[in-house]
């Protein structure tokens, strides 16, 4: 079933529109008031608008409020008693239909089919296209704030140089993102980015796994292997978590660094250490060499070139330019089309203070965009912590409705798992007609949450 939005003045062709499409299952909202249709475009997702305008400024004021709040929703235009727009006018405004004004019912509802077929389609064809094209992008990091511009800016700098990065930040702000980002732009680009985990790697195995080792040096080396120095060449390697390895790795490490070179274990040969190193950490290395737990020496030599990434809480003014990145790439990976985040949604996540910084965000809009269905985020699909810290800074009578919306979602959820999903039964026992229950499965999306077990919180 499609939950779709139709606007017209002309009440009697609305309300036979409306019945050949319940008809063949799909839901038509119908509104007279091009006011509340711009309103409801920010509040509920629709598969397409039907737009019946007589005003050409009218046709194109509806046509840009539903491209704006709902991209990927088509439109088809029907052509009013007065003229408001041409095919060619329609077409420029983006229109997916064009329809003369004596056309019969029957044929809007095979035109608007035709078009969410289209939907659907392009929608197909952008998830594979990200799939294959995945690991061929180049690093986007989000954000126009001073902050991440001057990020920006000395990411340019040392990605001429082959000097030794130190990224240092919170969790979860995005350091092995810059450390790509550093990597793309280098002289060795060409080269592997080799990624390091330094807590992950036990003590005994750690000059074996940074440099290599030779056939019988110890128990289990049965061929020889390259260590991870050879395996950057001239590219880069990544120390991610450096601050997390014991002193007496720490010191095997800064050898390496002072040098710049190797000898495999067990081998004779001095190797050349041709990788830049960038090193990461969400510690605070001064605090830990004062308290004897990181080698002064080594902090040092990792602390060339330092980039400090800030918090999310601290440049807020990119978290709508940041959330909407993630989305496109979140529903491409989950294979649901994302059309966007409403605006109270995104006021609520402004108002979060976000202590799992970029990494916590991308989870709470994946599981958000799963909830949803795929289309627009909406309040009620925010995880409740999330939607608490709203609580005060908006309007209080529009977060009461979020709140309310969010507890009639769960109930019609409730009850149509109740009864296996037959919507007659789920509709008897809250004591709505089934009309009405309709109504709200289409204006809440719960269709799509048929496919998923997960329980509304």
């Amino acid at each position: 079933m499609s939950n779709l939005i139709l606007y017209s003045t002309n009440h009697h062709k609305s309300a036979t529109l409306a019945r050949v499409f319940e008809e063949y299952g799909h839901c038509l909202v119908y509104l007279p008031d091009p006011t509340e249709v711009c309103q409801i475009l920010q509040r509920e997702i629709f598969d397409a608008a039907i737009i019946c305008a007589d005003a050409p400024d009218e046709t194109r004021h509806i046509v840009i409020a539903c491209r704006d709040a709902q991209p990927m929703m088509p439109v088809v235009i029907v052509e009013g008693e007065d003229p408001a727009v041409n095919a060619e006018q329609a077409r420029e405004l983006g229109a997916a239909e064009f329809l003369k004004r004596n056309v019969e019912p029957a044929s809007v509802l095979m035109h608007t089919e035709k078009a969410l077929e289209a939907a659907r389609l392009r929608a197909e064809h952008a998830y594979l296209i990200d799939q294959v094209m995945e690991g061929e992008k180049q690093v986007y990091l989000a954000g126009t704030s001073e902050a991440m511009a001057t990020v920006r800016a000395l990411i340019t700098k040392v990605s001429r140089s082959r000097s030794t990065v130190l990224l240092t930040g919170e969790s979860g702000t995005e350091k092995e993102l810059v450390a790509h980002a550093i990597h793309q732009a280098s002289l060795g680009s060409k080269h592997p980015l080799v990624k390091v985990n330094c807590p992950g790697i036990p003590a005994q195995l750690f000059e074996s796994e940074l440099f290599g080792h030779m056939k019988g040096s110890f128990t289990g080396a049965t061929e020889s292997q390259r260590g991870k120095f050879e395996l950057a060449g001239k590219g880069n390697i990544l120390l991610d978590e450096v601050s997390e390895l014991p002193l007496e790795l720490q010191a095997k490490l800064l050898r390496v660094l002072e040098s710049r070179r190797f000898t495999r274990v067990g081998g004779a040969n001095e190797i050349e250490a041709q990788a830049r190193v960038i090193a990461a950490t969400n510690r605070d290395l001064k605090a830990m060499v004062k308290e004897g737990r990181f080698r002064e020496d080594l902090y040092y030599r990792l602390n060339v070139f330092p980039i400090e990434l800030p918090p999310v809480r601290d440049r807020k003014e990119d978290l709508k330019d940041t959330a909407l990145h993630l989305l496109g790439h979140i529903g491409s990976s989950c294979g649901l089309t994302a059309s966007g985040i409403d605006k109270d949604a995104m006021h609520i996540l402004k108002s979060y203070n976000w202590p799992g910084n970029v990494r916590e965000l991308r989870n709470v809009l994946e599981r958000s965009l799963v909830l949803a269905g795929g289309g627009l985020i909406l309040p009620e699909h925010l995880p409740w912590e999330v939607q608490d810290a709203g609580e005060g800074t908006t309007d209080n009578e529009e977060f009461f409705n979020v709140r309310v919306n969010a507890y009639k979602k769960k109930l019609l959820l409730e009850s149509l798992r109740k009864h296996a999903w037959v919507k007659k039964d789920a509709a008897t026992s809250l004591g709505l007609s089934q009309r009405a229950f309709s109504h709200y499965v289409a204006r809440f999306n719960l269709d799509n949450q048929r496919k998923s077990s997960r329980p509304i919180h």
